[in-house]
């Protein structure tokens, strides 16, 4: 799934490509020397050290309750209407990451939410993983191949029939599910968690050309990847060498996708960025609390 800028990359938001460490190394401070100094900032492998209703109270502070709620589950219990436990936290002691799942019923198969964090070698904080899945909607099997061998989001391996099955759904690459549209919910629930912790940014890899514009619009811009974006844009205008690509050649390469944010989305996943010697990655976004970059890289887009 995460993967939600310089004078050109930086002429929206100034973020250094090697912040300076402003916390001391892990382990090295106890949670109470840490709470002494409100504005030094807690690091995930500390709170992962905490007793596990401690860790419980505080990660609490990542799903936002009208979420939870939207699916009878208790926000305080993480419960369900028959007293079902429906909210997994995984926050093993000694480890630097965090993952929150949850179900809407004990036997569904997948969860519908799920944010993982992790410290970066900056004492700063990453977004790895966040994944909001409508679980009322039809479900896509692009997560595995024919072989049942995990696509890993269509980056490692593809199931191209249910790809096409999920474009035709309106989907983006990498979904198997319609989204919950609640990305903002999330973000303003995640600038909170931030805050208290004392960070004053979180850092992302765009997993899709999709995902980076949806970040775009939740306020992140681009460490790295900003003029990729750009002449992405450029590109897919008629005349263009990837607006070239879109032959008919495959399913994915259809003439009228370079008009919105996912036909452009499942052009890139089918490999045209070859056309301008390119490939999707490298990409890394960052966002700071409470701000909004600004950053649009693709003018009055239709999703």
């Amino acid at each position: 799934m995460s993967r939600p800028n310089l004078d050109m990359m930086f002429k929206y938001l100034r973020v250094k490509l090697e912040p300076q460490k402003i916390a001391p190394d892990h382990g090295a401070m106890s949670v109470q020397e840490l709470m002494g100094d409100f504005a030094l900032p807690i690091s995930i492998r500390t709170i992962n050290g905490l007793p596990m209703q401690a860790k419980q109270r505080i990660y609490r502070m990542l799903i936002p309750s009208a979420l939870l709620t939207r699916f009878n589950i208790n926000p305080l219990t993480w419960l369900g209407e028959a007293g079902e436990p429906l909210v997994i936290l995984n926050a093993d002691p000694e480890t630097s990451v965090v993952n929150l799942s949850v179900k809407d019923k004990a036997d569904s198969p997948d969860v519908f939410f799920c944010i993982e964090l992790a410290d970066n070698a900056f004492n700063g904080i990453d977004l790895p993983l966040l994944l909001l899945n409508d679980p009322a909607t039809a479900r896509f099997k692009t997560d595995f191949d024919n072989d049942g061998n995990p696509t890993m989001f269509g980056t490692l391996r593809r199931n191209l029939a249910e790809e096409e099955r999920a474009m035709q759904a309106g989907l983006a690459p990498g979904q198997m599910r319609s989204s919950l549209s609640a990305s903002q919910m999330v973000f303003q629930q995640l600038d909170v968690f931030l805050l208290f912790l004392g960070h004053h940014a979180i850092s992302l890899e765009p997993l899709t050309y999709a995902s980076a514009w949806v970040f775009e619009r939740r306020g992140f811009a681009y460490m790295r990847g900003h003029k990729l974006m750009e002449d992405i844009h450029s590109e897919f205008q008629p005349g263009g060498k990837l607006h070239k690509t879109l032959d008919a050649s495959t399913p994915f390469r259809q003439p009228d996708q370079w008009r919105t944010v996912r036909g452009r989305a499942w052009g890139i996943h089918d490999g045209v960025l070859s056309a301008i010697d390119a490939k999707w990655d490298q990409l890394r976004m960052v966002k700071q609390v409470g701000q909004n970059a600004g950053v649009n890289t693709f003018p009055d887009a239709v999703y």
